[in-house]
Parts: structure tokens; sequence; C-alpha cells
């Protein structure tokens, strides 16, 4: 079903703020029509600390994002790092009278909402894992179940406060308005998981600048979220640090010429930075690598850390799938098949456009595929509500009808007892007896 709609959304990274444009067609396929980028100012870490500077990378997106767009856009997905969450796993029940329905699950997920919310933090997601039915597991759908007990178990994601606000008010400060929130790596998923290595069981790492965000899932459904607090962000540091350079340039230097291992023809190479002082320093290949790999190696150890958190309950018969800009870090793949001892690949969006089918855009084409669902559940609802609202209007119009029908029906039945009563001459005396002693009529007196 297509959304219909030109759907934005704003990736606020660490390095740089995305703002995407994108639609849904006929074929359900996701179009990418309009991306923006902006340095980042005021973000550390996927964090916004400064809120005016933060709001000014924002504006300076999504003004390029409009240029190739025949409208303005006004209202905004926004994504939310893993390092701004928490989550826990909650179960609750309710009683039911009959045959289990939509609003039975509506209500149950609105318990939990009002049962999970607690002070400096906002819900971000709730996602059901499991329902039971008078104790009996029926699955991820109940509907149509019949049962005098219905109970969920759901995995609830919340955002601290203060981040959730300071996002808000960078978006707004930048004339926009947000729809809803949605966690980073669970829109990143959505760019670069297929939905046969969620079923089975996958292991999501998206390696960005600030943070390396976690999502595990299986049977299709989100299980657990981390987040390593380490990206590219400290590997540019310290590459910087190491080399006493600029940070632009070792920023520079790892895009160009960084990997995560050290190769042959690397003992012969160097790269020639021109210093402050207006000084050549050469810079051997084996050092950078050098630098690149200690990093690297510490943020697979956090990755492997989680691994270990979730094998025990999930298998991940899918393996591992990496995606975000530092994963273009050349040998990365090599090193980590070999660090974490499992199957690994390299996630892309799979979109329309190639020139955005990159690691560094999975998260902002993913809360474009999260925005088109999100719209659409949007538009069903109210239909449905409409729907609702017509049926009770059509209800309450046709009451005064059949009351109407009902008066006259016992009308015709008075008046039938009465005409049987009434009959031959009996029935005639019977009428004079009747006006004789009615009471008197105190309007005439």
């Amino acid at each position: 079903m297509p959304c219909n709609q030109i759907i934005a959304a704003i990736d606020i990274g660490t390095s740089k703020t995305v703002a995407i444009a994108g639609t849904k067609d006929e074929q359900g396929k996701i179009q990418i029509l309009s991306i923006g980028e902006a340095e980042t100012k005021g973000v550390i870490r996927g964090t916004v600390q400064n809120i005016m500077l933060a709001s000014q990378s924002i504006k300076e997106a999504i003004q390029k994002c409009q240029q190739n767009l025949a409208k303005t856009i006004t209202y905004v997905y926004v994504g939310i790092d893993g390092r701004n969450i928490s989550s826990e796993v909650v179960t609750h029940s309710k009683v039911i009278n009959d045959i289990i329905n939509d609003d039975d699950i509506l209500q149950l997920t609105d318990e939990i909402n009002k049962i999970s919310a607690s002070q400096g933090e906002n819900i971000i997601h709730v996602i059901a894992q499991d329902y039971a039915v008078d104790n009996v597991s029926v699955g991820i759908n109940p509907k149509g179940f019949n049962g005098r007990k219905l109970e969920g178990t759901f995995y609830i994601v919340k955002g601290k406060e203060k981040a959730v606000k300071n996002i808000y008010q960078a978006v707004e400060l930048a004339g926009l308005k947000i729809i809803r929130l949605f966690l980073e790596p669970l829109a990143s998923a959505e760019a670069v998981l297929s939905k046969d290595e969620k079923e089975v069981g996958v292991i999501l790492a998206d390696i960005g600048a600030g943070t390396t965000d976690i999502a595990v899932f299986k049977d299709n459904i989100l299980r657990y979220t981390g987040v390593v607090p380490l990206g590219g962000k400290a590997i540019t540091y310290d590459i910087k640090k190491g080399c006493g350079i600029l940070e632009r340039h070792a920023e520079q230097i790892k895009i160009q010429y960084g990997a995560a291992l050290s190769q042959k023809d690397f003992e012969k190479k160097v790269v020639s930075i021109k210093g402050v002082n207006g000084k050549t320093k050469e810079i051997p290949f084996t050092t950078i690598a050098a630098i690149i790999n200690a990093r690297v190696e510490e943020i697979l150890g956090g990755i492997a850390y989680e691994i270990d958190n979730v094998r025990c309950e999930h298998s991940l018969d899918a393996g591992l799938v990496l995606t975000g800009g530092t994963t273009k870090l050349k040998s990365l793949l090599q090193l980590t098949k070999f660090r974490l001892a499992i199957e690994t690949r390299i996630g892309i969006p799979m979109i329309n456009k190639q020139e955005f089918a990159t690691e560094s855009y999975a998260s902002a084409v993913g809360l474009i595929i999260k925005g088109c669902q999100d719209t659409e559940d949007r538009i069903e609802l109210k239909r449905i509500k409409q729907e609702r609202e017509a049926a009770a209007n059509q209800q309450k119009q046709s009451q005064p009808n059949n009351q109407d029908k009902n008066n006259k029906a016992k009308d015709d039945k008075k008046d039938k007892g009465n005409s049987k009563q009434g009959g031959g001459i009996g029935g005639f005396f019977q009428k004079i007896a009747n006006k004789l002693f009615s009471e008197p009529d105190d309007s005439k007196m």
C-alpha cells in the first residue's frame, strides 16, 4: 500500500546531519527523492548538547534537501541513537469476556504505556514480543482467540527526557515539527536487513561517528538493543593525537588511506601532510593502520560482548550485519570475521538510487521506511475511526424510527385487543362504561 505522500526525516549524527525525503510507489518500493547534508554542530556522541548550533545544522541540511523538491518540508520523523535510550521487558494482562479483537490489544498496549512511564524518561517504542490467552502462548497475534485472560509481553524502549527535549527544541527551532521519534538502529535495520535475516535471527551493528548501536531481531521482532559508546570519531581522534596533526587531516587520512588491518605493501607507503608551520610531515601507512586497528579492536570487543549477551536467549543464524559510515574502513569485514568468529556482511540500503545506497545513509533511509509505515498506520486508524463514527451515527439516527415503529406496534396491538374486547352489543356497552368512568380532563375543569 503506497503512503502517497512525501515523507521527510532528519538523522542527527555526531559528524553530519542528514535531511532526507522519500515516498513509496505503487509497487510498495521506497523511492528516495532528495538528500541534504550539513556538518553537525552542537552534538556530542549522538546527543544534542548545544540546541542553537544543532538547529543550524538541521536547517542547513533541510534547505539543501528542499532544493530538489517541489514542496516545503514542515513535518519530519527524527532518529534517536542508542546512547540516549534504555529498555526493559514488561508483562501485563487484562480480563476479556469474548473473542479478542483489535480494541482489546490496543487497550492492553495503552495500559502498558501508562504502567511503564517513569519520571525522567519518554517511551519511544512499545514492541510486542508474545501474547498468551488463558496462559497458553498464541504468538504475536492474539486476534480471534477466545478466553478469559489476555496477557502480553512487551519490549519497552525509553528515551532520556532531557535528550528527547533537546532534540525537539533543536528541530522546532529550525522551523520544523516532529511527527515521531524512531530508535536509529531500528530504522537502520529496516534499510539493510532482509525479512529472512530478521526471522532466523540476526544482530545489527550500526557503527556511526559517535556510537555503535546494536539491534537484535528474531522471528521478525526486535528482541534487544544495546550501544557501544565508541565510533568513527574516536578513530579520527586517535590518528590526530598519534600523528600530531589537525583533526581535519586525520579525518581525511582515515577516509582515504585508513585500514583496520595492515597490508603487505603498507611498509613502503607514506602519506605527506603539511603541518601548521608549513613543514611537511610524512606518516607511514603502517602507523596509520596500527592506530586504527587498536581502536577497531576495542569496538569489536564491545560488539562481541553484546553478542554474548543475546546468544543465550536468541540464536543468530543470519550472523552479524555491519552498517554505518565507519564500515567503509578497508579490511574491517575481514577483521570482524576473524575476531568474532561469526558470519558477517556489510549492510547497504536497498533503494532505487545508487548514489544514496551507501552505509552512511542506512539510518536516514530507514527513517523514511519507518515514516511511510507510520503514515500508513495513521491513515488506516483514521479510516477505522471514521467507519465506526459513521456506524454509530447511523445507529443513532435509526433509533427514533425504531422507537416509532415499536410504539405504533404497541398501539396497533392495543387497538386490536380493544376491537376484540369491544365486539358486538357487549362491546358497545363496554365503551359507554369506559367513557362514564374515565378520569376527568383537568383542562376542562
